[in-house]
């Protein structure tokens, strides 16, 4: 998160450019969304969360009338978070999330998405993820911000259920996910990575036929089930690599490849780089949580 407080007056953010997935969100107050190529200014009330997938330019602020220009920052006056006093109270952060899963999950989504937690009964547990933000950022206690962090983490997952929720037609994983069928393939293909699959083998987990599920599965996730399998087992291989700190060979292993060689040639592909650079990443990552003694001769 990188902004928490209430605007008062006349005030405009621009706060895309991050390469991030972008949000804010709105506890009490108005404000008005505009997008370069969007005609009229977009309404957002309190209980508004606003996510920008793809990072979109965009410029939130007090009025709807169209800004002379984006990439702009104007703030009146601040005041504490306080639903008593006037103004509009925000909070705008962003995802990180690897470029490759972000393709994955999220590059057929919209430019932005508007979840309305206060207009809908099913959102209600939404809302409850915005009080405890908007209260975490009231207290400015020790472990707010690795609070914030965490609960921001969730509204990926709320995100996911807004877009089921409002049929918004996506591909990639989330619309596989989505369609019963390719359902079964996709956690049958999770659980059993090592096994060697075929569009065949695929298909029959997702009880349909060679061809139907083929034609399918291109159609909703924008390219053949082989490749997006071989996709899925990278990431699970840099998982391992960084966190299980597992050999190429192990993880090679893992993946149903019987070479570290045709393993690592597939993993540069996908990941851009050798498995043995995630590796030593998450090495580093093992050591510096150590403690200062052990650190030292984990180092050496």
């Amino acid at each position: 998160m990188f902004y928490r407080g209430q605007l008062c007056d006349a005030w405009a953010l621009d706060t895309s450019g991050t390469g991030y997935v972008s949000f804010h969100l709105i506890r009490h107050g108005q404000c008005w969304l505009h997008m370069p190529c969007v005609d009229l200014a977009i309404e957002l009330n309190a209980g508004d969360i606003v996510v920008f997938p793809n990072d979109a330019a965009h410029v939130i602020g007090s009025t709807p009338e169209r800004p002379s220009t984006f990439g702009i920052k104007t703030i009146t006056r601040e005041v504490p978070l306080d639903k008593a006093r006037p103004g509009t109270a925000l909070i705008c952060g962003y995802l990180v999330i690897d470029l490759t899963a972000r393709q994955l999950l999220l590059a057929s989504l919209p430019e932005h998405i508007v979840i309305a937690t206060a207009a809908d009964a099913s959102f209600q547990p939404a809302r409850i993820l915005l009080d405890l933000l908007f209260a975490e950022a009231s207290m400015d206690a020790i472990g707010s911000s690795a609070i914030l962090d965490r609960l921001s983490d969730a509204l990926m997952f709320y995100l996911v259920r807004a877009v089921v929720h409002e049929h918004l037609g996506v591909c990639g994983l989330i619309g596989a996910l989505v369609d019963p069928h390719l359902r079964r393939a996709v956690v049958a293909s999770s659980l059993a990575p090592a096994r060697r699959w075929t569009v065949h083998s695929l298909a029959e987990a997702a009880h349909l036929s060679r061809a139907v599920f083929a034609e399918r599965f291109f159609k909703v996730c924008g390219m053949p089930p082989i490749e997006f399998l071989t996709i899925w087992r990278m990431h699970l291989a840099r998982r391992w690599l960084e966190l299980d700190k597992a050999s190429v060979l192990d993880v090679a292993e893992r993946c149903g490849y019987e070479s570290a060689a045709a393993f690592s040639k597939a993993f540069k592909r996908i990941m851009g780089a050798d498995p043995g650079q995630f590796r030593r990443i998450g090495a580093v990552r093992n050591c510096e949580a150590l403690p200062s003694s052990e650190r030292k001769a984990a180092r050496s």
